[in-house]
């Protein structure tokens, strides 16, 4: 099952990240809401770890 998990995730991840990347008018926007992103996405790893799911 972990298997399938993995892709699945990074897929929904690259969908909601890329979908967050129209909205940058610069680079360093980009990069901002990329970082931003990938920390809300950590965070929440950690809280389903935590959780048990």
């Amino acid at each position: 099952m972990l298997s399938l998990q993995i892709p699945f995730r990074f897929l929904m991840a690259l969908i909601l990240g890329s979908a967050l990347f129209p909205m940058a008018q610069t680079a360093k926007d980009a990069v901002l809401l990329g970082g931003t992103f990938l920390v809300g996405l950590g965070a929440i790893e950690v809280v389903l770890r935590f959780g048990g799911l």
